[in-house]
């Protein structure tokens, strides 16, 4: 009987999109004579709160409505990764509805 070929060692952890870098240039660059750097805002400016409607009525009214609140909740889940998203964002969406729609 053959046996299962086990491996030596573990397998290397799975990494998470957030945790990725990408891969150093494997061409080399002729050196450039460097310019004085310029101030960089570190934080981007806001983005306009409001949405532009464009498109037909129904990506209106999502784009009004909803587009926004997903938006805010999906950058929390991509900055936090919480243990059960889903759940994560309904919770969030639900206590989203209640303050605006005070239901």
């Amino acid at each position: 009987m053959v046996e299962p070929n086990i491996p030596s060692q573990p397998p290397a952890p799975i990494e998470h999109l957030s945790t990725i870098q990408p891969a150093a240039s494997s061409t080399a660059t002729p050196p450039r004579p460097s310019a004085p750097p310029t101030q960089q805002p570190s934080i981007p400016p806001p983005a306009n709160a409001k949405p532009v409607p464009h498109g037909g009525p129904t990506r209106q009214y999502l784009n009004q409505n909803l587009t926004p609140h997903l938006l805010e909740g999906m950058k929390y889940i991509a900055m936090y990764e919480p243990e059960k998203p889903l759940l994560w964002l309904s919770d969030f969406l639900r206590d989203r509805s209640r303050e605006l729609e005070g239901a």
